[in-house]
């Protein structure tokens, strides 16, 4: 299944990591000359540091490659040339049969090289991940025993437009107070200007003057600053999935399955319901987290006591692993519906398409032991 990707990269740059592209190119281009980026990259081979890793929904043409029965498998992307995207790159499924060795041969590592074969784990790791949303990878590798530097883990640039209007709306009751402004509106300038000051990591004043009310050491002010933006870029995601995920349970419900047998009938309707469970399992997983953040913060802005909002805050980083999967899961399975019936016409479905679609579905939504993983280790912070 290795091969060359003739299709232009340029299309796939996003400038960092966002939930389906891993854009380790644009980091290396932007901080490849950087201290940071030489103590801690995020793998040692420098063609691997500089390549492109996508979460691929498989195709039927696929399967036969691939040693996974999972709907989604990753594909790693390695530039003929960092100079030149037009040259195309060298593609490979984490998941195809023989990687590990089609791997070492195109890099030419040599069968003993310790340092390749950490990046073969970590690679392997990526693959295990069910996205690539930039707090998912801090949960990850900010603090492992080959920890990668933080601006591995910044929100894409346009990810950070699409959100900025959420999170100006979102954070002006703070601002309000970082200004001391009780009419600030919601549309002011200055809230803007916070919210991308906070979305850029910029350590501005307005920011710092957040430390001395919220009582935070210059290290804890840090690490709540980046557990801030995590629950606001979690709190803008979940708000963009809502949609598709009530349009997805109404037109899942919905559906008619054509020719199936009793046996295959019976079938359909346990997955389906097991489906529309799951679906709403998540979604209420997802949505206690950011209830608690709204009702923290929401009595923070009121006067209330600093310490609860400094709280979580500073626990909001191990929110992020479960919250990451839960959406991950969720929108894997709305975003492949809608492509599914990108030319179709909706309504109803064979049972032959059924019997394959929804047990992706359900395999997609059933929780890993990477996702109890998670959730153990919020409850343990909780």
């Amino acid at each position: 299944m290795s091969g060359s990707d003739r299709s232009s990269l340029r299309r796939i740059i996003r400038g960092g990591a966002t939930p389906r592209i891993l854009d380790l190119w644009s980091i290396y281009r932007r901080y490849g000359e950087t201290l940071a980026f030489a103590a801690k990259p995020f793998f040692r081979n420098q063609r691997l540091n500089a390549s492109f890793i996508i979460k691929h929904t498989v195709r039927p043409h696929d399967r036969p490659y691939l040693q996974t029965e999972n709907p989604v498998a990753t594909k790693l992307i390695i530039p003929v040339s960092t100079d030149d995207l037009a040259m195309g790159g060298h593609s490979f499924f984490v998941e195809e049969k023989g990687f590990d060795r089609r791997l070492r041969d195109f890099l030419g590592t040599g069968s003993i090289n310790p340092q390749f074969d950490a990046d073969l784990k970590r690679v392997k790791e990526l693959a295990a991940m069910p996205s690539f949303d930039p707090f998912l990878l801090a949960d990850r590798y900010a603090s492992c025993d080959r920890p990668v530097a933080r601006f591995y883990f910044n929100i894409s640039p346009d990810e950070q437009e699409a959100m900025l209007e959420h999170v100006t709306r979102q954070i002006f009751g703070i601002v309000s107070l970082a200004f001391n402004d009780e009419i600030l509106n919601p549309d002011d300038d200055r809230a803007r200007k916070f919210a991308r000051e906070l979305l850029d990591g910029e350590n501005s004043d307005r920011l710092a003057s957040l430390r001395d009310t919220l009582g935070m050491t210059e290290e804890q002010y840090e690490e709540g600053i980046f557990g801030w933006k995590g629950i606001l870029y979690y709190r803008w995601r979940i708000r963009e999935a809502r949609d598709d995920l009530r349009r997805f349970l109404i037109e899942l419900n919905d559906v008619t399955v054509r020719g199936a047998t009793w046996e295959e009938n019976k079938e359909v309707q346990d997955i389906r319901r097991a489906i529309l469970k799951m679906c709403k399992d998540r979604w209420r997983a997802l949505t206690s987290v950011i209830d608690d953040y709204d009702s923290q913060y929401t009595r923070f802005c009121k006067g209330g006591d600093p310490t609860a909002i400094r709280d979580f805050l500073l626990k909001a980083h191990a929110h992020f692993g479960q919250l990451g999967a839960d959406l991950s899961a969720v929108t894997h399975v709305t975003s492949f519906w809608d492509y599914w019936w990108k030319d179709r016409e909706k309504g109803s479905l064979s049972a032959a398409d059924a019997l394959e679609m929804f047990p992706n579905f359900l395999r997609s939504l059933t929780r890993t032991s990477q996702d109890v993983y998670y959730t153990d280790q919020t409850a343990a912070q909780g």
